[in-house]
C-alpha cells in the first residue's frame, strides 16, 4: 500500500539548506578574522623589530659621531705638538746663528762705517747706520754678499748729511757729517752651521736644502 507524505517536506529542507548556509558564512567569516588578526600580529611584531633596529642603528651613529669628534679633536692636538716641536727645533738649531752673526757684522763693516739699527723679521734683517760716503756703503755690500751668512743685500736708501755751522766754536765729531743709509739682506744659513736637532734638521735648513734640489 503506498504511503503518502502530507508534512512540508520541501519548506524544511530549505530552512535546513539556510541553516548550513549560514553556518558556513559564519565559520568562514570568523576564521577570515582569525586570520587577519594572526596577520596584523605578524606585521605589528615585524614593524617592532625593525623599530628597534632604527633605534639601536640611530644609537650607534650618535656614538660614531661621537667618536669621530673625539678623533678630530685628537689630529687637531697632534697637528698643534707638531707644530711646536717644529718651533722648538728651529730655535735650538738656530741658537749660535745670533751669535755668529753679530760676530760677523764688525768684520764686515768698513772703517768709515758704523751701524745704529739692526733689525730682524723672519730671515730679513734691515740694517741702519753711518757713513762717510756711498762707496763705503758699497763696499759693505760687497762684504755682505761675500759673507756665507747673507745674501741679497741691497742699499734701500742713502741719505747725505747736512753740515750746519755750529756756533760757540764747538768743534764737530767726524760721524756728524756721515751720510745715513738703510741696507736690506736676507739670512743664509750655512747647512754645516746648523746641527740638526734630535736627527732632524730644522725647517729653515730643510726649506734651503728643497729650494736648492
Amino acid at each position: 500500500m503506498a504511503q503518502i507524505n502530507l508534512l512540508p517536506w520541501r519548506e524544511a529542507q530549505r530552512e535546513e539548506r539556510k541553516k548550513e548556509f549560514l553556518t558556513i558564512n559564519i565559520a568562514i567569516f570568523l576564521l577570515a578574522a582569525v586570520l587577519a588578526g594572526l596577520i596584523w600580529m605578524i606585521f605589528n611584531h615585524i614593524l617592532d623589530d625593525q623599530q628597534q633596529a632604527n633605534a639601536q642603528i640611530t644609537s650607534e651613529n650618535t656614538q660614531l659621531d661621537a667618536k669621530l669628534k673625539s678623533l678630530s679633536g685628537l689630529q687637531a692636538r697632534r697637528d698643534e705638538i707638531i707644530a711646536r716641536m717644529k718651533v722648538i727645533q728651529d730655535l735650538q738649531g738656530q741658537r749660535p746663528v745670533v751669535v755668529r752673526i753679530f760676530d760677523e757684522l764688525p768684520r764686515l763693516t768698513p772703517a768709515n762705517v758704523y751701524l745704529t739699527k739692526f733689525a730682524r723679521a723672519g730671515d730679513k734683517f734691515t740694517i741702519e747706520g753711518r757713513a762717510q760716503s756711498p762707496n763705503d756703503v758699497s763696499e759693505l755690500l760687497r762684504n755682505l754678499e761675500n759673507s756665507p751668512w747673507f745674501r741679497n743685500a741691497f742699499m734701500n736708501s742713502f741719505q747725505g748729511a747736512i753740515v750746519a755751522p755750529v756756533p760757540g766754536g764747538v768743534v764737530m765729531r767726524p760721524e756728524d757729517s756721515y751720510g745715513k743709509f738703510v741696507i736690506s739682506v736676507d739670512l743664509e744659513l750655512p747647512q754645516a752651521e746648523v746641527a740638526p736637532v734630535n736627527g732632524v734638521q730644522p725647517a729653515a735648513v730643510q726649506n734651503k736644502m728643497g729650494a736648492a734640489s
